[in-house]
């Protein structure tokens, strides 16, 4: 007997008087599973597919097997489910299970059935269709990995990675980008961004230049560019590596790309640059001060030379005047010698740190007035007048040696630039809220250049068109002693052209705390 003879004999019959033989046909040799059970869930029906895919030869040895639809459901869950949905007169659609095959093995299925009622409506068995879909249900496992796999890199990784419009608009934006502008989650983000090139960064050329590299070259590596975090506004550094995204036919779409901030990298790469230029700068200074200190030596030294050579000359004789005359003139010359190594000494020692201050609570009064004693002589000889009006007293905390010399070295110098029957005044501000007093040094002399005025205070920056009748001319060591001086008090030298004429020099240090 034949095969379909032989499952003829099985069910066929009642199909075959409701379903034209072609379509049954079609039913047996399908490639989708069908199935017709009794209420028991025992098989009055079933086609080769279905046969195979619970792991039987044919759909003879199915039915014979007595293995029942409660069999298939590797969870009874779905058999229960199913059959009170079809016992509703409901036909379900698309029901994704798991199915058992007779060796125990289980694959993925999608089951389409409904119910068999007789005439009197009474449900007899069920029908249904069967395909295996496990090839689907691994392609979508597969897919929810590798978007899992994905978005684990997307949230975790510690580089801001995004995407934007052509225009300037956010479109996406990783948790590490989004903190680094400055906010709490995406959406938030991406609300706030409204054009980038404006918004983001500092320059707003850059978005164009970086546009620019992604349409001739497609990609962009290492784009660095200033920006600001687009929440609070501050300015920050990042590289950036992006590429641009094209349509099929090659019209473009929008950018992706990740970001990096290298404001640490940058601060340093800037710090190194300015150590550099600070290196080079101090090696020329040492360059510039050694050269003006052989110009300094050498004009007492030669002077000395000069004028000794001129004595020690058998056939020359002297008047007692013009002998008294010369002496005097190598004098001066090792007196000023003498000064200035001494000076040079003591910037060396007060640049080193080797001069070490005895910091103590002082009386600005008592200082100044200590000083006046020391200068009078100096100024009467120049024909100078010294006036002190300070008003008011105060304490500070200073080395009382080093503060007399700041104030020594500024009247001094006041009193070289000086014109003769010209006054050199000295006051005082204080500033109670500032907790600083101002020590004011006013002289009625030629002022200061303005092309100088903010390099005094350097060794050997001198004011060389003062024509300094008072006195030899300086070498510019002495303010720039009381500078470094001052600024080891924790003060500051300032030097101005006065209001009326002629320099003011400034001390500012600070008060005892009350």
């Amino acid at each position: 007997m034949s095969k379909t003879e032989d499952t003829d004999d099985r069910g066929d019959d009642d199909l075959a008087s409701v379903v034209p033989s072609a379509m049954l046909h079609l039913l047996k040799n399908s490639a989708v599973g069908f199935f017709q059970t009794r209420l028991d869930g025992s098989y009055v029906f079933a086609n080769q597919f279905f046969a195979e895919l619970m792991g039987f030869d044919s759909v003879e040895e199915l039915i014979a097997s007595g293995v029942s639809a409660v069999d298939f459901y590797a969870d009874p869950d779905d058999m229960r489910i199913l059959r009170e949905r079809n016992a509703e007169d409901e036909s379900v659609y698309g029901h994704v299970l798991q199915a058992r095959r007779v060796d125990g093995t289980t694959f993925w299925a999608q089951e389409h059935s409904s119910s068999v009622r007789d005439d009197a409506g009474q449900i007899t068995g069920y029908v249904g269709s069967v395909t295996n879909i496990d090839n689907l249900i691994s392609t979508q496992q597969r897919l929810k990995d590798a978007e899992a796999s994905y978005r684990r890199i997307f949230e975790r990784v510690s580089e801001g990675i995004y995407r934007s419009s052509l225009d300037g608009k956010q479109l996406r934006s990783n948790p590490a980008l989004y903190k680094l502008n400055g906010y709490n989650s995406e959406d938030e983000h991406l609300a706030a961004v409204k054009d980038i090139a404006t918004e983001w960064y500092v320059d707003p050329n850059r978005r164009e230049e970086f546009k620019r590299a992604l349409e001739e070259n497609g990609v962009v590596e290492d784009f660095e560019s200033e920006i600001y975090r687009h929440n609070s506004r501050e300015r920050i550094w990042i590289a950036e590596n992006a590429y641009l995204v094209r349509a099929d036919d090659g019209t473009p779409l929008y950018y992706e790309g990740t970001v990096k901030e290298i404001t640490t990298r940058k601060q340093a790469e800037i710090d190194m640059a300015e150590a550099l230029h600070a290196a080079e700068s101090a090696n020329r200074a040492k360059s510039a001060f050694l050269a003006n200190m052989s110009h300094e030596l050498r004009t007492p030294l030669n002077a000395i030379l000069g004028f000794s050579d001129i004595l020690s000359q058998e056939d020359m004789v002297f008047s007692p005047e013009k002998t008294r005359e010369y002496a005097k003139d190598i004098h001066d010359s090792g007196d000023f010698l003498l000064e200035l190594i001494n000076d040079v000494l003591d910037l060396a020692r007060v640049e080193s740190g080797t001069k070490a201050l005895d910091i103590q609570t002082l009386s600005v009064r008592e200082t100044i007035e200590e000083t006046f004693v020391t200068l009078r002589p100096i100024a009467e000889k120049a024909s100078v007048s010294l006036l002190n009006a300070i008003s008011g007293d105060c304490n500070i905390n200073a080395d009382a040696r080093a503060i007399r010399q700041c104030i020594l070295n500024l009247m001094s110098n006041a009193i070289r630039h000086a014109p003769a029957d010209s006054i050199v005044t000295i006051s005082t501000t204080i500033y109670a809220a500032e907790d600083c007093v101002d020590i004011i040094v006013q002289d009625q002399g030629p002022g200061v250049p303005a092309d100088i005025v903010n390099r005094v205070g350097e060794p050997f920056v001198t004011n060389a068109n003062a024509k300094l009748r008072n006195s030899k001319n300086s070498s510019g060591l002495g303010l720039a002693i009381t500078k470094s001086l001052i600024e080891a008090m924790s003060g500051t030298l300032t030097l101005t052209n006065g209001p009326d004429g002629g320099c003011q020099a400034i001390l500012t240090i600070p008060l005892v705390a009350s």
